[in-house]
């Protein structure tokens, strides 16, 4: 299944020291298979060594399975996500990429280099220049350009396969939002001293379907991110790396008629709407996530403005759920209970 288990079992492989493994093991060859395929990303962590062969530690299943997730395809980016433990879909990329960032930042691996102008290669290579060239390529096209998202959707939460955009991707779609901040936020405890890896995440993540006795840290990544660069710093670093890919020769079309004033505007865009949507909201499961069964009739959208809103209870479980595993069941049983036995379109409320 594409599963965050999955990859953390193949990660545990490619640590292993018995095996020839490292904590940057998987970082390396995530590079060269394409994770880091831009301008900006090739900067700060270098140029791939080459293709990669499957190193020993893995299976041919597992080296397949990994190579699906890891070539880049700007086109496809639903093809590099995973479900996590707390119901979000995260983007394999920018995730490896902050780990790359943060090992070698903490000491690990070879230096990073001083970028000109200064920025931070941590939010470099995991949001800001993706940001960046979004709203960027939004300026030099059309104005009702998509920057940011959508979300989507899995076949099977318990065991996902295949993962649909909603819309018509953005080059920031939410997987990517995703791993881009969980990619800063256990890059930045990789700085402080490299882990094994695959033990971080899992702790980050949390077990199978999540531990029972608390949300897993993951489930605070909108508050952990914002904590750790908030509007003000994002602003700051998209323009920075906007910055430092017009240094690159050649300098990235995007940049050629755009001018510094128009750069700060794009940066100030980009942050305040990615604040806005990651950091300040909080995170909407779709009803296909969850599992829904369809709406039996028509449903009458509510048109906004609207004179008041009440917020009803649920139904309250002997067990409180504390996964998404647990939760999606909740919902799907009180939407049961109420098209089956009270008879409704819907859940009632």
């Amino acid at each position: 299944p594409r599963h965050m288990d999955s990859v953390l079992d193949i990660l545990d492989a490619l640590e292993s020291p018995a095996r020839g493994g490292s904590p940057g093991t998987a970082a390396a060859l995530g590079r060269g298979l394409g994770v880091c395929s831009t301008p900006g990303c090739r900067a700060v962590l270098g140029e791939p060594l080459g293709t990669p062969e499957r190193p020993p530690a893995l299976t041919p299943g597992q080296w397949q399975f990994l190579t699906e997730l890891l070539r880049h395809d700007p086109a496809t980016p639903e093809l590099g996500a995973v479900l996590a433990p707390d119901g979000s879909t995260v983007a394999l990329g920018p995730l490896l990429a902050g780990i790359e960032a943060g090992l070698r930042s903490g000491g690990f691996g070879p230096p990073l280099p001083t970028l000109d102008p200064p920025a931070d290669p941590l939010l470099a290579v995991t949001i800001a220049e993706a940001l960046g060239t979004s709203f960027l390529l939004a300026q030099g096209g059309d104005n009702n350009a998509t920057t940011l998202g959508p979300s989507g959707c899995w076949d099977d939460v318990e065991n996902p396969q295949n993962y649909t955009l909603r819309g018509p991707p953005s080059p920031v779609p939410d997987p990517v939002a995703i791993g881009a901040m969980d990619g800063v936020i256990v890059g930045t405890q990789l700085a402080r001293g490299p882990l094994p890896v695959a033990e971080l995440l899992r702790g980050y993540y949390g077990v199978g379907n999540g531990s029972e006795a608390g949300r897993a840290p993951s489930s605070y990544r909108r508050r952990d991110f914002g904590a750790l660069a908030g509007q003000g710093r994002l602003e700051k670093e998209v323009a920075a790396v906007l910055g430092v890919l017009r240094t690159l020769s050649p300098s990235p079309e995007l940049l050629r008629d755009i001018g510094t004033r128009e750069v700060a505007a794009v940066a100030r865009r980009a942050a305040q709407e990615f604040s806005e949507r990651y950091v300040e909201c909080p995170a909407i499961v779709p009803r296909c996530q969850w599992g829904a069964r369809p709406y039996r009739g028509t449903p009458a959208p509510l048109q906004p403005p609207l004179g008041s809103v009440f917020l009803h209870h649920t139904l309250e479980p002997a067990r409180p759920c504390r996964t998404f595993s647990a939760c999606a069941r909740a919902m799907r049983d009180m939407q049961r209970f109420h098209q089956d036995t009270r008879g409704w379109d819907d859940i009632g409320y």
